[in-house]
């Protein structure tokens, strides 16, 4: 019964163990650091509710897993098998969710927080590409990328050009002082 139980879980983040309680996944969004240039995976962690009411979609689910049309008394069984365990032992283990103790008479649950190392932190280095167009936003206006360049372009052949005509007058400049004073 571990086995569904752990699948439905898996599949919809929620289950409930009649007369236990309910187990949820509560999610924390995925980070990224840009400094430092890692992608953070998003963090699970198991919360657990003695909130118990009957769940009918696991009811369904479980009868199409098993086939069999007895699997909901299975189910119940189970689950007071384990309450059974929890007032004899006080301790149970719930495969891929944690251990459930009997304080009393409540229960405590510690989350099993394997599910983290199926996923890793991640480099984030950021990925130019020469030839790929794309919009760019230039004071209030949209460009694409190629005509930025071919504006940046123009704009260094113009410097370039001033640059030959300083270069051309000076050596003039240059040319005439020379001549003035060799003609003296």
């Amino acid at each position: 019964m571990h086995q569904y139980i752990h699948k439905y879980f898996a599949l919809h983040k929620t289950v409930t163990l009649p007369g236990i309680g309910s187990f949820t996944v509560e999610t924390q969004n995925a980070k990224l650091d840009f400094i430092e240039k890692i992608s953070y995976p998003p963090q699970y962690s198991i919360n657990y509710n003695t909130y118990d009411k009957a769940d009918d979609t696991f009811h369904s689910f479980l009868l199409k897993e098993t086939g069999a049309h007895d699997a909901i008394e299975r189910f119940n069984d189970f689950a007071q098998h384990l309450k059974e365990q929890l007032d004899n032992h006080r301790t149970v283990t719930l495969q891929g969710l944690g251990t459930l103790t009997k304080n009393g008479k409540s229960y405590s649950f510690v989350a099993d927080n394997s599910v983290q190392k199926y996923f890793p932190t991640v480099a984030a280095e950021r990925v130019i590409r020469q030839s790929a167009e794309h919009t760019v936003r230039v004071g209030e206006q949209h460009r694409t990328s190629t005509e930025m360049h071919e504006h940046l372009k123009r704009k260094v052949i113009k410097e370039e050009n001033w640059l030959v005509t300083a270069l051309v007058l000076g050596v003039i400049g240059v040319a005439a002082i020379a001549l003035y004073y060799l003609i003296k």
